[in-house]
């Protein structure tokens, strides 16, 4: 079963995508610098300030990357393989919000609602549920194909790394981000990198791509009120050759 189908996930990551500062992390002294991670995983990587054509965001849970992407690129294309995922970002999409529950402990829970952001560009948005590792051969090339920790979650990462070239237009941008926790429980030890994921990523990607920058991205996911996540995504800026 795929755990992100679960009610309690689609909340969490709701919250992760479009929760306020306040909603987060009501706490003074908390790591302010890993929230909104989705928003900051396309404006910190991506020149925003240049129009591009067409964006494909793998791995794109509850939208809100395609939302920051459709802001600057005419076409957006998030998919993901959480059919509940899929349905929430694609409701916020067409209503502009969706009521979900915040846990704060045992059976208590806040009700919120997730916001389309401002900035979007809803009517350059489809999203869809799919596969990284079966994507269809009609999708087409991309002059940004954003990749959120996805990474570490795929059975197979290598097969995904090796598509990436048909994926990704002349001189387009890929975008990588991944905390590197390989769990058996979606990957296979077999499938893992032999050495660090950032030596394992260059020796796949250097043929095809030119690594612009890589660098530590903090992200935070609540999970109660007295309980985070607090991880250290490593992000890296390829152009296509």
């Amino acid at each position: 079963m795929n755990p992100y189908e679960s009610e309690a996930l689609l909340d969490q990551y709701l919250l992760f995508h479009y929760g306020s500062a306040e909603q987060v992390l009501p706490y003074s002294g908390g790591p302010v610098t890993a929230l909104e991670f989705p928003r900051r995983s396309v404006v910190e990587n991506i020149d925003t300030t240049v129009p591009r054509s067409r964006a494909l965001d793998l791995g794109c849970a509850v939208g809100r990357s395609s939302f920051e992407l459709s802001a600057f690129c005419n076409e957006v294309v998030g998919i993901d393989l959480s059919r509940q995922f899929i349905a929430a970002a694609e409701c916020i999409r067409n209503e502009g919000e969706l009521t979900y529950r915040r846990l704060e402990e045992g059976e208590i829970f806040t009700q919120l609602v997730a916001r389309r952001p401002e900035v979007s560009r809803p009517e350059r948005i489809r999203f869809e549920a799919g596969d990284a590792l079966e994507l269809s051969c009609n999708l087409g090339d991309f002059d940004v194909l954003h990749a959120a920790n996805l990474l570490c979650r795929l059975p197979d990462p290598e097969p995904f790394l090796a598509s990436l070239q048909s994926l990704v237009t002349k001189d387009g941008l890929l975008i990588l981000t991944t905390p590197c926790t390989w769990l058996g429980e979606f990957t296979r030890p077999e499938h893992w990198p032999s050495g660090t994921t950032s030596q394992w990523l260059k020796e796949k990607l250097s043929g095809e791509f030119n690594l612009l920058n890589i660098r530590d991205m903090p992200f935070l996911i609540r999970e109660h009120a007295r309980k985070y996540q607090w991880s250290m995504a490593q992000a890296s800026v390829w152009q296509r050759k």
